[in-house]
């Protein structure tokens, strides 16, 4: 009851009409934005197995899309030598991978209304329930759950959290460009910093710039992958070609109609 409570309570906080608070600009650092979305509903998003979901639809004639690497994937595999997801990955309703590794985040995403959600993997939510991930009953729970209404479910390294920049600055940290999900006042967004940062200073530069309540790093490196589409026409934004996906275990979709 006490957990129901505490998340009834972050929602009201939280709950501040999106319409009050400025759309920003697409920019070369913002590549996606929820408010962008010019039709009745937000912004959406998906998650996608590979390869069981490919191939991938032709750009939208109308609408902006954006297709990125997600969740790491690791140098195990899964059942049939296929590239499997590192931690906790949930692909609409069907649990791919139950083992939680250390990261610290945890996305999901609900059919009934396709809104990315992010959790620190001690307090992940669904609906009015909170489940304390690190406990293996709730972790179970929640997988359930999960399961059950066939939610989308990925892990991954939270750099903000509650608003708060929550990755440190070390000494000789590696710099590359970074890509982080985020959720801010009017919903969520996608943000790449221009040049190669430290993951702290990323973090920092995305707080300042746009205001992030929380914010989740995505696979880079070798693994990046990203198409971005709006008007009938499509782009490629990341290291990979289109159909060049032979390494990756799953994609996120970003749709803003």
């Amino acid at each position: 009851m006490m957990r129901r409570l505490a998340a009834l309570a972050l929602a009201a906080t939280l709950a501040t009409p999106a319409a009050a608070f400025a759309c920003p600009e697409p920019s070369p650092e913002l590549l996606f934005h929820s408010c962008w979305s010019s039709g009745p509903a937000a912004g959406r998003a998906a998650v996608r197995l590979l390869p069981e979901d490919l191939p991938l639809p032709p750009a939208p004639a109308e609408g902006r899309r954006l297709v990125v690497t997600g969740a790491y994937t690791g140098k195990d595999t899964r059942a049939g030598g296929l590239p499997n997801p590192v931690g906790l990955f949930v692909h609409a309703g069907t649990v791919v991978n139950a083992d939680m590794v250390r990261m610290d985040g945890v996305l999901t995403v609900d059919p009934a209304d396709g809104e990315p959600r992010l959790f620190h993997r001690t307090r992940a939510r669904i609906g009015d329930d909170v489940y304390d991930l690190t406990e293996l009953a709730e972790r179970r729970a929640f997988l359930a759950v999960a399961a059950g209404r066939g939610i989308s479910v990925l892990q991954s390294h939270l750099v903000i959290v509650d608003g708060a920049v929550d990755v440190r600055p070390q000494e000789g940290a590696p710099a590359f460009v970074r890509r982080l999900l985020f959720t801010d006042a009017a919903g969520f967004g996608l943000f790449q910093t221009a040049a190669p940062e430290t993951l702290h200073d990323a973090a920092v530069t995305l707080s300042e710039r746009h205001g992030a309540r929380m914010a989740l790093n995505l696979d880079m490196g070798s693994y990046d992958y990203c198409l971005e589409a709006s008007g009938g026409s499509e782009r490629n934004c990341g290291v990979l070609a289109r159909d060049d996906t032979g390494k990756l275990s799953n994609l996120l979709i970003l749709i803003a109609d």
